[in-house]
């Protein structure tokens, strides 16, 4: 969906302009996380709660790996 909306094309000229400043830049996009703490405490029809919390619980970890793996090439690569 990301795509299909043109995130992706931002996401590429935003890691362009941060490669330009900072000489090292790396992207990670995290889909589908939750908008809201709890779903039942606001109208949010587009939205299906148990997906989130599925989304959150089975590919959130991986997305949070990825970001600490990143972090620790990022931190590497200034030394």
């Amino acid at each position: 969906m990301a795509r299909e909306r043109g995130f992706d094309k931002h996401i590429a000229a935003n890691r362009m302009v941060m490669e330009m400043i900072l000489g090292t830049s790396e992207t990670l996009c995290s889909y589908d996380t939750y908008q809201a703490e709890d779903y039942s405490k606001v109208y949010a029809p587009r939205f299906d709660p148990e997906k989130k919390a599925k989304v959150r619980a089975e590919v959130f970890p991986i997305d949070c790996e990825k970001a600490f793996k990143m972090g620790a090439r990022l931190v590497r690569k200034l030394r």
